[in-house]
């Protein structure tokens, strides 16, 4: 087992449009989001908070937090011979949370040998968050929805339901899908509508309005004015052109 040391551990209540400002610790911490939305930034980097996510903050990193709705969550700090990056995660077993709660409870009550069950405790926290960061199925996992989305452009895509597949929060679900593809899943969805329609005007076999809900857009009105924002061209101008 690693050398791991409980610090501090507690709960708290945030209200909506709390904000923390910019500070760092000296020891490492992890604030777990029982509930509630919001933004924080750790190290730089901006994450989306909502119910069961948890940030993972190394000491001395700068970190923020603002609360867009209430919210309760549970922090611990803690200090040992720990290698640690920046991260964020999502829990929606509640494996982390039972964890965090059992810590809690063994602060609370300090039964025979409750210092010992801390750092076994703690162990067993680093070894799930471990996991969940090496866990190659994750990626795995999103290429299939990625690839759902690539075949299924032209049908109505609910993206919470997307997320549910992977047990993960919404806000999680779009954070991870932005840094493996470069786009939100609805950007994605966009994008992929758009290629298969300037593929089609290419072929010049359908007419506009056709293109447009063979690609799945609401009307052929909407289809072109993201056509022209994508391409710098009105779909018919695009054909023209094409053509000329």
């Amino acid at each position: 087992m690693q050398e791991l040391l409980l610090v501090s551990i507690w709960e708290a209540k945030r209200i909506q449009k709390r904000h923390i400002m910019n500070h760092s610790h000296k020891y490492h911490e992890l604030v777990y989001y029982v509930f509630g939305s919001g933004e924080t930034e750790i190290g730089g980097k901006a994450f989306q908070f909502s119910d069961r996510c948890f940030a993972v903050i190394p000491r001395h990193t700068e970190h923020n937090e603002t609360h867009r709705s209430d919210s309760e969550v549970i922090c611990l700090e803690f200090s040992g011979a720990c290698e640690m990056q920046p991260g964020f995660y999502t829990d929606p077993p509640r494996v982390i949370h039972k964890i965090l709660k059992e810590l809690l409870q063994e602060v609370k009550i300090q039964k025979y040998g409750y210092q010992d069950m801390l750092t076994v405790k703690l162990n067993e926290l680093m070894l799930h968050i471990s996991r969940s960061k090496n866990n190659p199925d994750a990626t795995k996992n999103f290429e299939y929805i990625i690839n759902y989305i690539r075949e299924n452009f032209h049908e109505r895509i609910n993206f919470s339901d997307c997320a549910g597949q992977l047990n993960l929060s919404y806000d999680y679900f779009q954070h991870k899908f932005k840094a493996l593809t470069g786009y939100s899943p609805r950007q994605f969805l966009i994008e992929q509508r758009l290629l298969a329609a300037e593929k089609m005007l290419l072929e010049g076999n359908f007419n506009c309005t056709e293109i447009a809900y063979r690609c799945g857009f609401c009307t052929s009105a909407q289809f072109s004015a993201m056509f022209r924002k994508r391409f710098g061209a009105t779909p018919l101008q695009f054909k023209k052109k094409q053509k000329a």
